[in-house]
């Protein structure tokens, strides 16, 4: 169904990003992807979807055949016969506002009949459990239920194969799981899958083989049992997360009162009737607090209100005794947000990193671009790295900061076992030096080695 063979490609003006990869697989078959963040996992689907070379307008060698048939020569469109994709970032892909007129988009396109249409829509609705995200605005969605909407939306189109890059990066356990069936379903019916990922343990039941890329190549192919039985060290090694669930310590709630409280703090989502509502929350210095709960507890929006980039209703918080202002909250505090795209300002990574910070310590600068695995990408510009590589760019820039509180959206999407474990070590150090830090999480491997409290939004819902 899928063969590469000699696969180089570099984008322009950059250093060669991927040297002879070759790989093939049969139909109904899973490959997964895997490597340190940057390695070229994302390039290798770019340039299989056809993106590396009509989109990001990179230079291809080699050759990919679908079903005997070249790639070269094709446009998007006919690519897209055959492949379709689910992005990390959900919304980079969505045409629509409405939830169902995104399913059937790619079907109107090719002017098939409205019959036809509902009857592959409601085949797709009895294979996968999301009936409930029909007739629903897109933008009311949580990150979950967007990432469940791609995939649907790609197997609706009826492609052969489909290619995935992160799909599991801003999952909750639930979603985690539903992503996992579906998968299994698609494969049962004999989609190929091609599926880039750091979170792997979801993935084991529908994998076939494992292909380890390093620095663009491909360095070892294993088939999924071999995989499996990798020692801890020689996984770590290769920068690799476990491929088994991990459980998540139970730690302390916090306190009621504390160096930042929250007396009153809540919202009610819109068309849903529910919400949280907050009142006696206390958040210490020198301490770091994980926000876990299900996708669209409201983690998200706890946090923007709690920092001043969202109104409350009514909300009441206090800092150091006494009560600050949406404005002044705002002041306070440095978060680097889910979709870091958002946050990109500038052309060079180094000018990104100490973008509006006064009296920069460069010494510090560079201790956490190299901690972060930055330090050989600072005059690249922050747009032409990946999405891991973006998420620790700006982290650095939070890092950085001298605000009192810093907080993290997600901040382990899209990346891999050794700057996972940086950043754990890097947030530490921050909250020792006296700042209170907010991490949102659905990644129990680095809660469990970051968060010293949790505050479970599934507590405080309406």
């Amino acid at each position: 169904m899928v063969q590469v063979k000699g696969l180089s490609l570099t984008y322009p003006g950059q250093e060669k990003s991927l040297e002879r990869i070759d790989f093939q697989l049969a139909a109904g078959e899973c490959l997964l992807l895997a490597g340190e963040s940057g390695c070229g996992k994302s390039s290798i689907l770019r340039s299989l979807n056809g993106l590396a070379r009509h989109y990001d307008r990179a230079s291809l060698s080699g050759d990919i055949s679908l079903a005997g048939q070249s790639v070269k020569g094709m446009e998007v469109y006919q690519i897209a016969e055959w492949i379709a994709s689910v992005f990390q970032n959900p919304k980079t892909h969505f045409f629509n506002v409405d939830t169902t007129l995104e399913l059937v988009f790619y079907l109107e396109n090719k002017g098939i009949a409205r019959q036809q249409i509902q009857d592959r829509l409601e085949e797709m609705l009895a294979l996968f459990p999301i009936r409930h995200l029909l007739d629903r605005d897109i933008f009311c969605l949580s990150g979950g239920e967007k990432q469940v909407l791609s995939l649907a939306a790609a197997y609706i189109s009826g492609t052969p194969i489909i290619v995935l890059d992160e799909p599991s990066s801003n999952l909750d356990d639930r979603y985690t799981g539903v992503l996992a069936n579906m998968l299994q379903t698609l494969k049962a019916r004999g989609v190929t899958l091609i599926i880039a990922e750091h979170r792997l343990h979801y993935l084991m039941p529908v994998v076939d083989r494992v292909c380890l890329i390093e620095d663009g190549r491909l360095v070892e192919t294993y088939y999924a049992e071999a995989f499996i039985g990798l020692s801890e060290e020689d996984r770590q090694a290769r920068g690799l997360r476990s491929p088994v669930d991990t459980p998540l310590k139970r730690l302390q709630r916090p306190q009621l009162t504390g160096d930042l409280t929250v007396k009153k703090l809540q919202r009610q989502f819109k068309g849903t009737g529910t919400g949280f509502a907050i009142q006696g929350l206390g958040l210490d210095r020198a301490c770091v607090y994980g926000i876990i709960g299900h996708n669209g507890a409201g983690k998200s929006t706890f946090l923007r209100i709690l920092l001043g980039l969202e109104g409350g209703r009514g909300d009441i918080v206090y800092f150091k005794g006494k009560r600050v202002s949406k404005r002044q909250r705002l002041a306070l505090a440095s978060l680097v947000m889910q979709d870091v795209n958002h946050q990109l300002f500038t052309e060079t990574v180094d000018k990104e990193v100490s973008l509006g910070l006064k009296n920069i310590d460069r010494v510090e600068q560079g201790r956490i671009l190299d901690r972060l695995g930055l330090a050989r990408l600072a005059d690249r510009h922050p747009m032409s790295l990946s999405g891991g590589e973006k998420q620790r760019v700006a982290i650095a820039s939070a890092l950085l900061s001298d605000r009192p509180i810093i907080a993290f959206d997600e901040p382990t999407s899209g990346m891999d076992w050794h700057h996972m474990v940086d950043l754990c070590h890097l947030i530490k150090a921050v909250a020792q030096q006296g700042k209170i830090v907010l991490v949102i999480s659905h990644d129990k491997e680095f809660l469990n080695r970051t968060a010293d409290r949790l505050i479970n939004m599934e507590d405080y819902a309406l």
